[in-house]
């Protein structure tokens, strides 16, 4: 799995946002895809945010974004590509 994301700061608290088109920002595939990036980012909490021109358009998370989101602009953020292998083995924790 490749992702595109980035960890950053926000509020001193330390998130990993990762870039996703909008339909992975509802609970169903979002949900999964947070699990699944879990392999990569194991002790940060995730962010999905589905980018549009001059900022975001939706997110999803596990927790309350909502104080969150005004912080977050995507043509500000250094992304870079992530690489995942994943499988069918339980997490490392």
């Amino acid at each position: 799995m490749e992702l595109t994301a980035a960890v950053i700061t926000i509020r001193r608290l330390t998130l990993a946002v990762i870039l996703v088109p909008l339909e992975f920002t509802y609970p169903e595939p979002g949900a999964r895809l947070i699990a699944e990036a879990q392999r990569v980012f194991p002790t940060l909490p995730i962010m999905l945010v589905s980018p549009r021109d001059g900022g975001f358009s939706r997110t999803y998370a596990h927790f309350d974004t909502t104080n969150l989101v005004d912080d977050i602009d995507t043509d500000q953020i250094a992304w870079r590509r992530y690489s995942a292998d994943i499988s069918d083995s339980p997490l490392p924790f």
